[in-house]
């Protein structure tokens, strides 16, 4: 079985960059920080709930997302009111998950 949270090849075409890297590059790290969280909470809000995808992967996958706009932190200051909402509503609902 191939990668499905860190890098699964379903975003990553030969010939091209990773996704989330072309969409920085495309878009802007705040709308891609944007998209991250949002992301992340539509893997919460559906964890386990998809057709073979368990509770655990949907969680990592938000993980994932949620990571990412952290080692991008420098960001997360100019997301904006409603980002910064977004921001710690995830925060709080994997450090839930965590306990």
């Amino acid at each position: 079985m191939s990668e499905q949270v860190n890098h699964p090849s379903h975003y990553n075409t030969p010939g091209r960059k990773e996704c989330i890297v072309e969409m920085e590059e495309q878009y802007g790290l705040g709308n891609t920080a944007i998209f991250c969280l949002m992301n992340a909470y539509k893997y919460l809000y559906r964890a386990g709930e998809k057709a073979d995808n368990s509770q655990e992967q949907d969680i990592n996958k938000a993980r994932w997302y949620f990571n990412w706009v952290n080692e991008k932190i420098d960001c997360v200051d100019n997301l904006g009111y409603r980002g910064l909402m977004l921001y710690s509503d995830i925060s709080k609902r994997l450090k839930t998950l965590e306990r």
